[in-house]
């Protein structure tokens, strides 16, 4: 972390290298391995010289997770007031930068999805922004690394009203956001049947961590 840390916030954070980060995004991994011109960017020159030429899975996804996630942080414009704040509580005490910039990263590491490296990012720039606080960013965060992907559809049709109950929808991927804490259900009705068994059908609705982060993901 002593090294990929300073590379990370550096190139999160000045416009004209997380500008190369969309080239590097457009060109793909192997072509920025194989033409080296962008290791002159910090982030790329560490992950690539943790593993000389970052020819391993890991590597490699992790180098594309943040690329991802830098491309997101930045395609939005933050208030330069917030930014400079932001940058002053990093600076104001190294520990700061390596428990949230260090989380993050190692977040990004554990992602095999871009959606939800792309998720992450905008819970990161609500946070910089100041709409939410460290611990939502982290509950976020920690919800989004247990989600599955698949259920995102789900939870955004829960969200906009176009899903109301459990017979709108599978019910095992409802029963997935229910335990994440981003739906309230309740009972609709049960019936019960010596051939299939007893069925139960349930409103579902997004409580107020569903609701930030539907908000917030957007």
């Amino acid at each position: 972390m002593d090294k990929i840390v300073p590379a990370f916030e550096t190139t999160l954070f000045d416009s004209t290298l997380s500008d190369a980060c969309i080239d590097m995004a457009e060109l793909g991994i192997d072509s920025l391995l194989d033409d080296g011109v962008f290791k002159s960017v910090p982030i790329v020159s560490v992950l690539v010289g943790i593993g000389k030429t970052a020819q391993n899975l890991h590597d490699r996804n992790l180098l594309k997770q943040t690329i991802k996630f830098i491309n997101t942080f930045n395609e939005k414009s933050i208030t330069p007031a917030k930014l400079q704040k932001y940058k002053e509580h990093l600076y104001s005490n190294p520990k700061f930068a390596e428990d949230e910039l260090g989380r993050v990263l190692i977040t990004l590491n554990s992602n095999v999805d871009l959606k939800k490296s792309e998720i992450l990012a905008r819970f990161y720039r609500a946070y910089v922004e100041q709409q939410i606080n460290w611990d939502t960013f982290c509950e976020l965060s920690e919800v989004t690394s247990r989600m599955f992907v698949s259920d995102i559809k789900l939870l955004f049709a829960v969200y906009n009203k176009q899903v109301s109950d459990t017979s709108q929808c599978p019910v095992y991927q409802a029963d997935r956001l229910i335990a994440l804490g981003l739906l309230d259900s309740a009972m609709k009705s049960m019936s019960i049947g010596s051939v299939s068994g007893s069925h139960t059908q349930r409103y579902i609705q997004t409580n107020q961590l569903g609701n930030t982060f539907c908000t917030l993901s957007k």
